[in-house]
C-alpha cells in the first residue's frame, strides 16, 4: 500500500530544507512539476495559493530586520 511508505510531513520540510539545486535535486524537482501537472495543472497557476505564500517576502524581511520576533 502506498499509505505504507508515504513520506512524512518532517521529511517532505527537511527534504526542502536541504535543496541545494544539485543535479540530481533538480532532476527529482522536474519530475515533481510534471507530476503535479499531471495530477492537477491548477496547482501550477501562478496566482496558485500555495506559490504566492511560497513567494511572500513580508514575514522574511520583517523577522530579518526584527530579529527580538517583533
Amino acid at each position: 500500500m502506498i499509505e505504507d511508505h508515504r513520506i512524512s510531513f518532517e521529511t517532505w520540510m527537511a527534504a526542502w530544507y536541504w535543496y541545494r539545486n544539485a543535479p540530481h535535486q533538480q532532476d527529482a524537482i522536474a519530475k515533481l512539476y510534471v507530476a503535479i501537472w499531471e495530477s492537477d495543472p491548477a496547482l501550477l497557476h501562478e496566482n496558485a495559493e500555495w506559490f504566492l505564500r511560497y513567494r511572500d517576502r513580508d514575514k522574511l524581511v520583517h523577522s530579518a530586520m526584527f530579529t527580538d520576533g517583533q
